[in-house]
């Protein structure tokens, strides 16, 4: 089992989500997570433009689960932590992320939880706890766990064209049993923003 926001976010069956983006202004886009029955499951607010740098992945009653802030560039590659709720305190912290490879020309991102936190130091060999590689665009986001290559979870669906160009839009995505659809929603939003920060 994958559990890292909680396992009440782990089905013992595949999970397919519906998400749905809207920017609300030049600084400001929302995620909203539905099941396939259109049922609200999270939303997303915030964004990386803002001075805040933060996002908050909510449930449907609008308690916040996690929240998300980019710290900016560490060693020329952007970082993220995420903590439960809207803590800050290290001992709330639920993962953190950073770009392998700051001149890669495909999205990835390293995932470590915090009992390995990943070194500031280039040469260090510690390996991540997961990947992801790619944005939902082209249908191309995906979670590894690198250590046997399992894929967790995936975008099955792209978007349109035409829903982005109007700023809103919607894709699939499908998570493997046992895995935290949550920690999923989290890392797919966090590989967008690194996306656009570039």
């Amino acid at each position: 089992m994958v559990s890292v926001v909680g396992e009440m976010f782990c089905n013992p069956y595949t999970t397919e989500l519906v998400v749905r983006r809207r920017r609300e202004s030049l600084k400001r886009d929302r995620f909203d997570v539905f099941d396939l029955s259109d049922n609200l499951i999270f939303t997303i607010d915030g964004g990386t433009w803002n001075i805040r740098r933060k996002r908050v992945l909510r449930d449907a009653t609008g308690l916040p689960l996690l929240s998300m802030r980019t710290k900016g560039i560490v060693t020329m590659r952007y970082k993220w932590e995420v903590y439960k709720g809207e803590s800050t305190e290290s001992e709330d912290l639920l993962f953190s992320v950073t770009e392998p490879n700051l001149f890669s020309i495909r999205t990835s991102l390293d995932v470590s939880l915090p009992t390995q936190q990943p070194s500031t130091d280039i040469s260090s060999t510690i390996k991540p706890d997961f990947r992801t590689y790619g944005r939902y665009i082209g249908s191309s986001f995906k979670l590894f766990e690198p250590i046997h290559n399992t894929l967790l979870a995936e975008v099955v669906h792209d978007f349109s064209w035409g829903g982005l160009i109007i700023g809103k839009y919607s894709f699939k995505v499908r998570v493997n049993p046992y895995v935290d659809f949550a920690f999923v929603i989290a890392l797919l939003v966090i590989a967008d923003d690194t996306s656009n920060l570039r």
